[in-house]
């Protein structure tokens, strides 16, 4: 939509749409159920089985719909490539400048190296399409290398918090702690006692990891660059990237 042909792309799609919600109108009188305009090709399926799936299917893309749009707003790939499919979309990233302030993420890892007088948020790790570098309220300043460590370090944490958290709000459903079998699922937890001990207890783990795993108070280190505990070697500035725009989506 930042270009001229995909603006009139969306007024054409807004024609055919007019066109076609003046064409096929619901039954005025109700005699038959909403979104029933006939079998025009004489398949016979027009079942309530096949109604409540219509419904169902329907309900899951709109959900997927908005995954989708999200996630391309943040990673800046279209549906295929966000499932590591670029060899059959359009390949690599478009590598214009976004629309906002910043560069983009292509940009933005290649001056990672380049030697500046003043440090630069806009050209550090995290910058990625569409939006580049994303800062409208100015919390990061020119030259601000510590403020800059001390924000990114809370958005890594954060994001890896949000991760975790949305992988067990998931799985919690299937599985559940020892004694935990029959309290409800979600945060309705917190209404049982159970609940708010768990929480409590949840409290006191996560102080334990605080004052265990610091940051590098020297700054030779990235922002949550803990080193590589199992020997993944898979801490790259890909890798960088994908685990902030994940963190960003979980939250």
């Amino acid at each position: 939509l930042g270009t001229q042909e995909g603006l009139l792309g969306l007024f054409a799609l807004f024609l055919v749409s007019g066109c076609l919600e003046n064409s096929w109108r619901e039954d005025p009188n109700g005699a038959k159920e909403p979104g029933n305009f006939g079998d025009p090709f004489g398949l016979q399926m027009y079942t309530q089985d096949m109604r409540m799936k219509e419904l169902n299917n329907g309900r899951m893309a709109m959900i997927s719909v908005l995954g989708i749009f999200a996630a391309e707003m943040v990673s800046g790939k279209d549906a295929i490539q966000q499932f590591g499919l670029q060899a059959l979309g359009r390949g690599q990233l478009r590598s214009s400048g976004s629309s906002f302030t910043g560069k983009t993420s292509a940009q933005s890892a290649q001056s990672q190296f380049v030697t500046r007088r003043a440090f630069q948020p806009s050209q550090q790790i995290g910058a990625s399409e569409p939006l580049g570098f994303f800062d409208p309220l100015e919390f990061t300043k020119v030259g601000d290398e510590q403020g800059f460590r001390k924000l990114r370090t809370s958005e890594i944490k954060h994001g890896r918090l949000a991760m975790m958290a949305s992988i067990g709000l998931v799985a919690q459903h299937y599985w559940k702690l020892p004694g935990f079998e029959n309290l409800p699922s979600g945060f309705s937890v917190l209404g049982t006692q159970e609940g708010l001990l768990g929480l409590f207890a949840l409290f006191l783990v996560s102080g334990c990891l605080e004052n265990s795993w610091r940051e590098d108070p020297n700054g030779a280190k990235e922002p949550g660059n803990f080193g590589d505990p199992f020997g993944l070697q898979m801490y790259t500035q890909d890798m960088r990237m994908k685990e902030l725009n994940n963190g960003r989506m979980a939250m």
